[in-house]
């Protein structure tokens, strides 16, 4: 019964993926679309079946039961199940907003995702495939929000933003499972979509600015560090924007600007002290990795300049080169070894053979800054590969589309036709 009505779903998101403004306006064929969406569906079954079968613990199962608590709390008690989500369990109420434990904020991210599920529960009988089936069928909207959006900045690079947006390997995978990455993802996606639209159209509307300002309420909701690194970068796109000709030099200050109140935060109050946040997430991740079986070493990391500046190097290493190919210890990371390799090696060809006119769109700006800080905050924290190769998933597709779109396919084309011809 489950697989026929989750036959059916596939069936009929597949028909309104072929029918919405939102996708039909795309620019991707209805068959482009379904092969896209199809990909992930097939990614979710395989998905699902490992979380079920094979991982001893799941987050995204975890989630799912959580889900089914709420379902049934809904039924059983509703006032409890439209109130309980303001519920703070800890001592210190509503405070502890950045912190990583004993917190109504850090509870609350989790939260959230159980609510959505409860109600996803109510057309998929509690069916833990099905719910996935939903999920995706969300995070859709975000993919294709920043196609949308890059195919006006490449618009000859169909192919490429396809491979970036859509196909790469850790992003589809991850994203594809019930977590907060995937609705991060949609999250940033639409937020992006939103901002780039209205400031092409120069309409600042009530309803865009509230579209924008709700995905990221999520984004804040769900991850508020992520928040946090987004609002810079946010800030540097609308000054370069305003400034076309000093747009690299619009986000340098900026985030100059940025990394002096970091590190000064905490002359303020020991509380909002940023780098001692930073400290702390990575003191909760070492203690999490003990039980872990993909740990790497990690140095402690100080809340002071001269702590950070001496860990950038292996914050660096650990979000963009590992895991090694020459370190795989289990055949479950060898694709993610090999997509961090690929994706090194097109950053070496992209130096050498990148085209010679670039003209750089201050959202591409946005889109490295805003990913590279990401991956430092990864690095500087997590000490566990299975963790930072989901962290960094959905950030990688930001740094990915620059280096294949402004690499000059066509002169690596002529040179091999050469060699060829050598030969």
């Amino acid at each position: 019964m489950i697989y026929l009505l989750f036959i059916l779903y596939c069936i009929l998101f597949c028909v309104l993926i072929t029918r919405m403004k939102f996708f039909t306006q795309s620019g991707l064929s209805k068959r482009t679309l379904l092969t896209l969406f199809v990909l992930k569906i097939f990614v979710l079954i395989i998905g699902c079946y490992l979380n079920v079968f094979y991982l001893l613990v799941s987050d995204s199962v975890t989630f799912h039961n959580m889900g089914v608590e709420e379902f049934h709390i809904l039924f059983q008690n509703p006032h409890e199940y439209f109130t309980n989500i303001y519920h703070s369990y800890s001592a210190e109420q509503y405070s502890r907003l950045l912190d990583t434990s004993r917190s109504f904020w850090n509870d609350l991210r989790s939260n959230l995702i159980a609510k959505m599920l409860s109600l996803f529960d109510i057309f998929s009988f509690k069916s833990f495939l099905i719910n996935t089936l939903f999920f995706n069928f969300l995070v859709f909207f975000g993919l294709v929000a920043l196609y949308r959006v890059f195919i006006k900045i490449f618009p000859g690079s169909f192919i490429q933003l396809i491979l970036c947006i859509f196909v790469l390997p850790s992003a589809l995978f991850f994203s594809s499972m019930i977590h907060r990455d995937g609705l991060i993802l949609l999250s940033i996606g639409m937020a992006i979509y939103h901002s780039y639209f209205m400031m092409e159209d120069q309409q600042y509307t009530p309803r865009k600015i509230g579209l924008v300002v709700f995905f990221l309420l999520v984004i804040f909701l769900l991850r508020n560090f992520v928040f946090i690194t987004l609002i810079p970068a946010l800030g540097a796109w609308l000054l370069a924007r305003k400034f076309p000709r000093h747009a690299f030099l619009s986000f340098v200050g900026v985030y100059v600007l940025v990394t002096i109140l970091f590190f000064t935060s905490g002359y303020i109050s020991p509380r909002t002290s940023l780098p001692q946040y930073v400290s702390s997430r990575q003191l909760s991740f070492i203690e999490v990795g003990k039980l872990g079986n993909s740990t790497i070493p990690i140095n402690t990391l100080d809340p002071n300049f001269k702590s950070f500046l001496n860990n950038l190097p292996q914050a660096f290493n650990h979000s963009l080169m590992r895991p090694y190919l020459s370190e795989i210890v289990s055949v479950e990371y060898a694709p993610f070894a090999l997509e961090i390799f690929i994706i090194q090696v097109l950053f070496f060809i992209f130096l050498f053979y990148h085209k010679k006119k670039i003209i750089i769109n201050p959202l591409i700006y946005f889109g490295v800054f805003f990913s590279m800080t990401m991956l430092l905050v990864t690095g500087y924290t997590v000490p566990i590969i299975g963790a930072i190769v989901r962290y960094r998933s959905i950030y990688l597709i930001f740094l990915l589309i620059p280096i294949l779109c402004y690499t000059d396919w066509q002169k690596i084309r002529t040179i091999l036709n050469i060699n060829k011809n050598i030969i």
